[in-house]
């Protein structure tokens, strides 16, 4: 049986940036990854989702992605609605796909540490391979990540990703605050924001 391996990359994407991109791009390049699939949340438990609608943030996932033949979107999330979990989308793709797939969910360098934390971590572990993005100078160290789920830790995996300080707050602000966006964010979802007055957009670039 032939084995796909999947890259799951999930999250609010409010919005969408270079360091988003580039972090799936490496998951997919160093574990040999066959396609990496984006699923935008429709609402998380956690974190309120300002300034941007559901429908536009998937719209600019599909505008940043359309480039990479290795990257596609999904929408399950936002035909689900309510509260995205990672575990219960973790399951629906395991129940989809079957043995003949083996997931990994990609994870930021500002999600790892809170692991723990999540919505039955344990399981998302027995679901996937969880990939934790760090920086070159390690100071995203895992390894007590790692210790704290025992024998289940050995699903977790290092990536080790260029540095690249861009955060969705901060675009947010700069957006807001008719400041330069370029060379932080895909030029189609720059003009997409400006177009549709996202965020309330009044930057020229």
């Amino acid at each position: 049986m032939e084995i796909t391996r999947l890259g799951i990359m999930g999250g609010t994407f409010n919005p969408i940036h270079l360091g988003h991109l580039m972090i799936a791009e490496e998951a997919r390049q160093q574990f040999h990854l066959d396609r990496i699939l984006f699923i935008p949340s429709y609402s998380t438990p956690n974190k309120k989702i300002n300034g941007a609608t559901a429908q536009q943030r998937l719209t600019m996932v599909r505008l940043a992605t359309a480039d990479n033949p290795y990257f596609a979107v999904s929408d399950m999330e936002m035909r689900r609605k309510g509260n995205s979990y990672t575990v219960d989308t973790l399951r629906f793709l395991n129940q989809m796909y079957g043995q003949s797939y083996i997931l990994y969910f990609i994870s930021g360098t500002d999600t790892i540490q809170d692991l723990p934390n999540w919505y039955h971590p344990e399981e998302i572990l027995q679901l996937c391979q969880f990939i934790g993005a760090t920086r070159p100078d390690g100071t995203e160290a895992i390894g007590p990540v790692i210790a704290h789920f025992g024998e289940l830790g050995r699903h977790i995996l290092k990536l080790t990703v260029p540095t690249m300080e861009i955060s969705s707050t901060d675009l947010r602000r700069r957006i807001h605050s008719g400041l330069s966006v370029r060379y932080m964010m895909p030029p189609a979802v720059v003009e997409y924001i400006k177009k549709n007055g996202v965020y309330q957009c009044t930057t020229k670039d």
